[in-house]
This record gives C-alpha cells, sequence and structure tokens, in this order.
C-alpha cells in the first residue's frame, strides 16, 4: 500500500490541489456521510481496543499480582505516552500523504498488539504491547478530522466530528459494555486453551477477542476515497509551529482545556468500573454494562446535541458560537464531580456520571470544529496531533493516575476510589472553565479574523 501525497496546498476561500475555486462541502451527500460512517467505525474500534483494559482490571490485577499504580500505568503512562510522542509525526504526515492509507496502517498495528495483550506474562510486556496501540491509534484522528474538514464547509463540520466523538463515546462505553457481557459468558463456560500459553484467563481473550475485527475493518477503510485537499485563499499559512507562537496565549488555554475535559472523560472511564465493583458492589460484568449504557446515552447524547447547536449557531454567524457553547457546558461536569464525590449508591454515582458525561461529549465534540475555525488548512492534522498529544499525555496519562494517587496516597484507602474519580471530574471542569473563559477575547478576535478572511 502507497501512503502517496495526497495533495499539497498552501492557503484559504476553499480552493482545491489544482488552484479552481471549489467548495468545502463538493461533493455529494451521500457519499461524504458513507466515508464520515467508515471513519467513525475504525475510531469505535480505536476506543474499544484502547478501553477495553478497565473492564479486566479485577481479574488482570489478581493473574499478574499488579498493584492500582501498575494498573493506572497500563492504563494511561504505557498507551497515552508513545501515543504523544508518534502525535506530531503522524499528525505531519496526515498534513502530506494519503491520509486514507495511513489510517489503515495504523488500524492494522493497533489490532495486533491489542491481540498480544492478551498473550503478555508480566507487567513489562503488557506496558509494552499497550505502547504499540497508542503508536497504531495515533495515526488515527488527525487523519480522520483532516478528511472531514476537507469534505465539510465549516459551518457544516460541528455534525460529522460529533458523529466521530460519538463513536468514540460508543467505543468506550462499547469497551465496557461488551467486555462486561463477554465476561459474564466466559465465566459460565470453560476456559479457553490457547497456543503458547495453554488455558487462557478469562482477561486474555478479552484482549484476543476485542484485537480481531481490526482486518475486517481495514478492508472497509481501503474502499474509501481519500478527500481532495482545501484551502483558503489569500493566507500565507506558513509554518505551523510559527502561528502557534503568534497566537500562544490563546492555543495554550485551549488546549488546556480540552486536556482537562480528556481527564474528565478518561479518569471516568477507566475508574468507574473499578469503584462500581470495589466501592459498590457489583460484579465485574454488572458493573461494566451499567457504568458501559450510562456512558452510551450521556456521552452520544451530549456530543450529538453539541454538533447540532454548534452548526445551527454557526450558521446564524454568531461570533465564536461554539468556544460560548463549551462555557455554557463545562458547569455541568463540575456538578456531576460533586454528586459523585457524596454519591452513597452505584444509582448516585452513575447519575453524577452522567452528568459529567453529557458535559464531556458537548465539550469534546464541539472541540474539533472549534480548533478548525481558527487554524489554517494546511496544518489540521498537526493541529489535531497537538491537540490529542496534550490531551492524552494529561488526560490520559494523568487522569487515572490522578485517580490512583489520591486513593493511595491522600485517601489511604481503596474503598475511596469513588470520592476519588469525583475530585477529578470536579477539579478537571472547572480547570476547562476557567482556561475557556480566559483565552475567550483572544478566540474570538481570532475567529472574527478568520471569518472576514473567508467572507
Amino acid at each position: 500500500m502507497r501512503l502517496g501525497n495526497g495533495g499539497d496546498t498552501a492557503a484559504e476561500q476553499p480552493v482545491t490541489n489544482s488552484g479552481a475555486a471549489a467548495p468545502v462541502s463538493s461533493g455529494h451527500s451521500r457519499g461524504r456521510w458513507y466515508i464520515v460512517t467508515i471513519l467513525a467505525l475504525a475510531t469505535l474500534l480505536s476506543y474499544l481496543d484502547r478501553g477495553v483494559i478497565a473492564v479486566v482490571v479485577p481479574s488482570l490485577k489478581a493473574d499478574l499480582n499488579l498493584s492500582d499504580l501498575q494498573i493506572s500505568l497500563l492504563q494511561g503512562i504505557s498507551f497515552s505516552l508513545f501515543f504523544a510522542l508518534a502525535g506530531i509525526p503522524m499528525g505531519t504526515l496526515a498534513d502530506r500523504v494519503n491520509r486514507r492509507n495511513l489510517i489503515v496502517v495504523g488500524l492494522v498495528l493497533w489490532s495486533l498488539m491489542t491481540i498480544l495483550c492478551g498473550f503478555a506474562s508480566n507487567f513489562t510486556m503488557l506496558f509494552i504491547t499497550r505502547m504499540g496501540v497508542g503508536i497504531g491509534e495515533a495515526a488515527l484522528i488527525p487523519a480522520a478530522a483532516s478528511m472531514i474538514a476537507d469534505l465539510f464547509a465549516p459551518s457544516q463540520r460541528g455534525r460529522p466530528m460529533s458523529a466521530i466523538v460519538a463513536a468514540q463515546s460508543l467505543g468506550g462505553a462499547g469497551a465496557s459494555v461488551l467486555g462486561g457481557m463477554l465476561l459474564v459468558y466466559l465465566a459460565s463456560t470453560s476456559p479457553i486453551s490457547l497456543p503458547f500459553i495453554g488455558e487462557a484467563a478469562d482477561w486474555r481473550t478479552t484482549f484476543i477477542a476485542f484485537g480481531l475485527p481490526g482486518p475486517i475493518v481495514a478492508l472497509l477503510l481501503a474502499s474509501i476515497k481519500e478527500p481532495e485537499r482545501t484551502q483558503i485563499r489569500g493566507r500565507r499559512e506558513g509554518n505551523f509551529l510559527r502561528f502557534l507562537g503568534s497566537h500562544r496565549f490563546l492555543f495554550f488555554c485551549v488546549y488546556l482545556s480540552f486536556a482537562a475535559n480528556f481527564v474528565i472523560a478518561y479518569a471516568t472511564a477507566l475508574w468507574s468500573p473499578t469503584v462500581l465493583s470495589r466501592v459498590y458492589g457489583l460484579t465485574p460484568g454488572q458493573a461494566g454494562i451499567a457504568f458501559g449504557l450510562t456512558m452510551i446515552i450521556a456521552n452520544i447524547t451530549g456530543s450529538t446535541l453539541g454538533g447540532v447547536i454548534g452548526d445551527r449557531l454557526a450558521s446564524r454567524t454568531i461570533p465564536a458560537a461554539r468556544f460560548r457553547l463549551s462555557i455554557a457546558a463545562a458547569p455541568l461536569a463540575m456538578i456531576g464531580g460533586l454528586i459523585m464525590v457524596l454519591a452513597p449508591s452505584a444509582a448516585f454515582f452513575l447519575g453524577g456520571f452522567a452528568f459529567a458525561g453529557f458535559a464531556a461529549g458537548v465539550l469534546i465534540g464541539s472541540s474539533y470544529p472549534l480548533l478548525y475555525d481558527v487554524v489554517p488548512g494546511t496544518m489540521r492534522g498537526q493541529a489535531a496531533a497537538v491537540y490529542m498529544i496534550v490531551g492524552n499525555i494529561i488526560g490520559l496519562g494523568g487522569g487515572p493516575l490522578a485517580v490512583a494517587l489520591l486513593t493511595q496516597l491522600i485517601f489511604k484507602d481503596q474503598m475511596a476510589a469513588g470520592m476519588s474519580v469525583g475530585l477529578v471530574v470536579l477539579a478537571s471542569g472547572a480547570t476547562s472553565l476557567m482556561l475557556l473563559l480566559l483565552a475567550g477575547r483572544a478566540y474570538a478576535n481570532l475567529s472574527g479574523a478568520t471569518a472576514l478572511e473567508t467572507a
């Protein structure tokens, strides 16, 4: 497979590589949405594979004799650090080569590494295979988000990007639901024998089962067409780092706000099933299903409504529409975190998560269009890569770790894990809101200037 050049661009009203004027939304709607559907399917699979580890924590921890700190490293840093290190090269490639083929290569890699997680015999081997999952998945979002930006006009990007975020939510929730259902089934059957390891623990079979659909989705990805790149006429876009530097305060605040949203998403997704089992007495299977269903409803509702409302506001030329929507959503996460801290039962804990999950869906669903409203067209892959790097280092690397450190070092009580999750959500929601408020004027100025250039 050739990672060929998808076309070079240089500037913004949208024009194609040939230099002819062409709307970003060119092409048949059905064809554009087919591409979005396949990209969303790949995104769903990526979140299934990165998130399944949360469901198997009890059996994995017991089988390999791991501590909470080691578990948090496997859930977070092992994936996020190498996801981040691969992010900039993948983002640069997404701006230069065939993006579809880049995603296919990444998908095959992360699926293989998910399968190999099931054959790991110790912490080190699991750490290495989770690294591989992170490197493979680093190719996906920069390329997929760049493709969508080339397929849809600025006022239409919220809905397709909300479909990608909904797929992220569905994948994260599906890891809990499908993983929980698989664990329930495996508990009722005879152990499965695997090559090299013989009789397999349930967590091994679960990893392998989640990695197997990868080749099928890779074939579906190969069926879509690489969109022609677009740009905005009249602006010399220059160097990406120079562009960031000229708006350093704005992007410092915006990227860290995005990262705080990721902390909410990952701290809840990776620790809530454990909290429901450890603190509230649910079985791992019950915990995965209950949390997963709540996550599906909350996150997908939030991301879908956020995309629709954001597009509607943007189409009415309301200044910084998606930015204002994000400011309105952040306090809901704080309310959810407070409920989780005080939750006397699993039902209350899940109710608190519903608030936080809805807010995270709105915030993350709005974030990509919000970013692309002010970033030049030929820098979208790199902008998305920086977003994913900052978001995943802080969110995936720091979110689960913060919960573990609060539980082990501050509360010194494993039964306080639910309070730890709630405090992390509450603090992250407040941080996101504060950063958005600080960046409000700078964002409005830059988005206003961009709107004048594209008028």
